[in-house]
């Protein structure tokens, strides 16, 4: 009989695995950015023409490689938006982004665990993380941000199961495989950087209750494993693909490779920075940083007859999620600035919030000065830290209560079924295969931004 944490995660699985797989083929068209990262797959499998792209390129090689046991051999052309996938099923390759948002709630309830939230707070995290409509659409397409997302928190989950093993090999197992995680990140997308000041966080405030020789000893030998781990992981990604693309293609426009392996790395990486820094033309669904955690203008991304998919998350989520952050961040101001005091002994925070918080600010604010047009979906590894501090905030002020889901309060289950109804009232825009256009004009109405 499995335990009630096992049978917490097996209900986050089992949704994930229904919500990611029914009908993932659907719909059978270029959506979005598929435009790119379908025709780079293609690439891998089919003419090995070399290419050119502003993001590393891991997740796309999981793609590919996930693609390539399928029996895909890159005859599918990937040219225009609303063109049709008729030469492969697109299940097929949108499978690894769907297997890593299955993954994502369990990764989140059990880092909530590892944080020291209790079962009914991190499961209503991780469930939290299954309904958002955004992170479900994001990753039933072929998609980076779905890999990237369970990278970064399994990388965090890693480092603090490397902290708080007491087997010298079992740490540095754990502190290697953080390293690995936060490779991929980061070889999935730059914004994946925001891993390694996470668990370097991690590892450095380990040593500030009890600072020692040994201790110092202990967290330079992880963060060793770790940045063993991280370089293996990074380079072994540029290697395949290298050896993949051999053929010329559009990437010969950026630079022809010389087959000098280190020196087309260092290059390629500078043409990605600057090429990213200079995507400064407009776009109509782009948005400002600050208007994020409002979500305040999603992005369409297909439309088709009288189906369309649109990049917008569960209400309850974010702005829940952004209210809840507030409240947690001024109640702490007012306990500081007023003579309001704390029973004996209470902490205004829970023990590790200053994780997630560090995250949230690690992954935000380097975004702000980036002067390209930036997207939505940009806010989702802020979002999750958030969540993960909402959690824990909610757990350490005694809204959850010790003990199992049956003894929570009237209002825990309240906000599961908000998380439900929100879900649902988005379902619409996140699934092509639920047409609604009358509802989704009524929606607009209410909010002319999301148009």
């Amino acid at each position: 009989m499995p335990g009630p944490r096992t049978r917490l995660a097996l209900v986050l699985l089992a949704l994930g695995a229904v919500l990611h797989l029914y009908r993932l083929a659907e719909p059978r068209r270029v959506v979005f950015d598929e435009v790119h990262f379908g025709g780079f797959v293609t690439n891998y499998l089919g003419d090995r023409a070399y290419f050119f792209d502003i993001h590393p390129p891991h997740a796309k090689l999981l793609i590919a490689g996930v693609a390539a046991l399928g029996g895909y051999r890159g005859s599918q052309p990937f040219e225009s938006l609303d063109q049709p996938i008729e030469h492969v099923s697109p299940a097929l390759l949108r499978l690894v982004p769907a297997l890593v948002g299955i993954g994502l709630p369990l990764v989140l309830f059990g880092l909530l665990l590892q944080l020291g939230a209790s079962p009914p707070a991190a499961f209503l995290g991780g469930l939290a993380a299954a309904l958002d409509n955004a992170i479900l659409l994001q990753t039933r397409v072929i998609a980076l941000d779905g890999t990237l997302l369970i990278a970064t928190f399994g990388s965090l989950s890693a480092v603090l199961a490397a902290l708080a093993s007491r087997s010298r090999v079992r740490a540095s197992a754990w502190a290697l495989l953080a390293g690995g995680l936060a490779g991929l990140a980061a070889g999935t997308k730059f914004t994946g950087l925001a891993a390694f000041p996470v668990v370097g966080a991690c590892l450095l405030g380990s040593l500030l209750p009890r600072p020692s020789w040994p201790a110092v000893r202990r967290v330079a030998s992880l963060s060793l494993w770790a940045a063993v781990g991280a370089v293996a992981v990074y380079a072994t990604g540029w290697v395949i693909h290298f050896a993949l693309l051999t053929e010329p293609g559009q990437g010969y426009v950026w630079a022809v490779p010389t087959g000098d392996f280190l020196f087309d790395t260092v290059r390629i990486h500078r043409l990605m920075l600057a090429s990213n820094y200079g995507l400064t033309a407009p776009h109509p669904y782009a948005s400002a940083w600050w208007s994020w955690p409002l979500m305040l203008r999603p992005v369409y991304y297909w439309n088709h007859a009288e189906a369309a998919l649109y990049f917008l998350g569960n209400p309850v989520v974010w702005w829940g999620t952004t209210l809840t952050l507030l409240l947690l961040l001024g109640n702490t101001v007012l306990l500081r600035v007023t003579d309001l005091r704390l029973a004996a002994g209470a902490r205004i925070w829970p023990a590790r919030l200053w994780i997630p918080l560090v995250g949230y600010a690690v992954a935000l604010l380097p975004l702000v000065r980036v002067p390209r047009a930036l997207f939505l979906y940009h806010y989702l590894t802020p979002l999750l830290f958030a969540l993960c501090a909402v959690a824990l905030w909610l757990d350490h002020i005694g809204w959850t209560r010790p003990g199992g889901l049956s003894r929570q309060r009237a209002s825990y289950f309240g906000v599961v079924a908000a998380l439900v109804l929100g879900f649902a009232a988005i379902s619409p825009f996140t699934f092509a295969f639920l047409t609604a256009p009358a509802y989704r004009e009524l929606v607009f109405g209410l909010f002319p931004g999301w148009r």
